[in-house]
């Protein structure tokens, strides 16, 4: 009786790891280039970039779509259906997480989230 006790405790371990494995190739999916992500419009991917210089950011009642340019000079259109983070403007990169659109001809993001180093920086140097 204990013994099955112990070999149904590791079975559903087991399937929790499973589980935890397949759902985190979406949750800890690596950078991808924008041609990757274009290349496989199924596939959730995280990408990173900076705003385009002197692109609109335009708003509608669905969300907002800006453009957004790698370290290689590609242009990518991005679409959220969210709220637009409140540092968006003065954001050095933008990290998105989404899946390309083949019909939209963009990259709809679940996610998007800014880094914006510079505010820490300037704590650093009075530091050093």
């Amino acid at each position: 009786m204990k013994n099955k006790k112990i070999i149904i405790f590791i079975i559903i371990i087991a399937l929790l790891v499973i589980a935890i494995l397949s759902i985190s190739d979406n949750i800890f999916s690596p950078y991808v280039t924008f041609r990757y992500a274009k290349e496989n419009p199924a596939k959730y991917v995280q990408i990173i970039g900076k705003r385009t210089k002197g692109s609109k950011i335009t708003h509608d009642s669905a969300g907002f779509s800006f453009t957004l340019t790698d370290e290689k000079g590609e242009e990518l259109e991005i679409f959220h259906s969210g709220v637009k983070p409140q540092n968006f403007e003065h954001a050095e990169q933008i990290v998105i997480l989404g899946k390309y659109s083949l019909e939209k001809k963009l990259l709809e993001a679940d996610k998007v989230l800014t880094k914006c180093p510079s505010k820490y920086q300037k704590g650093k140097e009075q530091n050093d």
